[in-house]
């Protein structure tokens, strides 16, 4: 960790910027972990892709179905991996206040960036209950830590969000509900004390150029890249130095892919699945590591995969992956 507790707000100012993915967990099994597999979909990601930052064991990477264990030896190898190229942020979600603090406190020792912590969605039903959770927390580290908003357990109201932001290492705040009214509801009442991510990548152009969005945070950045074509990289690069013809053209070349993600990845509070295993077979679609789910969730059929993937080769994706693969492997030859 590179600041003090108190400098929290003004380090993610600093750091929480640009285009974020966030990482599924590859597992062997039930009982392994895939090591080799989450170092390379990092490295990927930071080599060819280009993210911004990294957010490690979050909803996407099954958090539920890992032990506290586990958890941590995933954030150890993001740090090993990484090397301080890019920040990093480690979910630290957990029902019992302790155990996200414990999880907290082993992610600032390694040298996480941040950490995010899922509203309690069991017991805590109340402003003062949520808020009394993140205030024990908060206290046991020094560590920045952000605050997950989803439609799961007790909203974090535009309210209780600014009482929660006088808390010193409060400092970040992904908006897990979709829709605009609610960003913008949050954005003017946090959102010249600590950073926001909203849900979604599609109006992320917008939210740039109107709202004076600095940080996105989502799954899609490595959903929709691969090594040669990063579309959501050089549209908010375009966005970012006034260039906005450029990146409204990139930003509308991403729709097929979009359309391909509402069909099979349409989001949590609007399927009845759970579509981690939708998300590792589009990864393995396009080069990088996928492999199975932990129960609670569910696999892909045979059939589903079929559709999915003709899905997907329709969009070109597939072909730019491979013809981005063999020119990263000549490259480093040539090197």
């Amino acid at each position: 960790m590179k600041y003090k507790k108190n400098e929290a707000k003004e380090a993610a100012k600093e750091m929480l910027r640009g285009v974020w993915t966030a990482l599924p967990t590859n597992f062997i099994d039930a009982e392994r972990l895939d090591e080799k597999g989450i170092a390379f979909n990092l490295e990927h990601s930071i080599t060819h892709l280009k993210i911004d930052g990294h957010y490690c064991i979050g909803n996407v990477g099954e958090f539920w179905a890992m032990t506290n264990e586990e958890r941590m030896r995933v954030a150890e190898i993001n740090v090993d991996v990484n090397k301080g190229r890019v920040p990093l942020i480690a979910g630290c979600h957990h029902q019992n206040p302790a155990d996200a603090a414990k999880l907290a406190r082993h992610a600032q020792d390694i040298g996480i960036d941040f950490v995010i912590i899922l509203t309690p969605y069991m017991a805590a039903r109340g402003d003062d209950a949520v808020y009394d959770y993140y205030k024990l927390v908060a206290d046991r580290v020094d560590i920045g830590i952000c605050l997950f908003n989803t439609n799961q357990g007790h909203s974090l109201s535009p309210k209780l969000a600014q009482r929660l932001a006088t808390i010193p290492n409060i400092c970040g705040y992904k908006q897990g509900v979709s829709g605009m009214a609610a960003a913008t509801m949050l954005r003017d009442s946090v959102g010249d004390h600590i950073e926001v991510s909203v849900a979604e990548e599609a109006p992320w152009l917008y939210n740039i150029a109107i709202c004076d969005d600095h940080w996105l945070l989502n799954y899609c950045p490595h959903l929709y890249q691969v090594p040669g074509y990063l579309p959501v990289r050089d549209y908010t690069h375009a966005a970012q130095k006034g260039d906005f013809n450029k990146a409204v053209e990139i930003c509308k070349s991403i729709n097929p892919l979009r359309s391909v993600l509402g069909r099979w990845i349409p989001g949590y509070g609007s399927s009845n699945r759970m579509a981690i295993a939708e998300q590792k077979y589009w990864m393995e679609l396009v080069g990088m590591v996928g492999g199975p789910v932990r129960a609670p969730c569910a696999e892909m059929t045979d059939d589903m995969k079929k559709a999915m993937k003709a899905d997907l080769e329709a969009t070109g994706l597939v072909a730019k992956a491979k013809a981005g693969f063999a020119t990263a492997a000549t490259q480093k030859r040539a090197a």
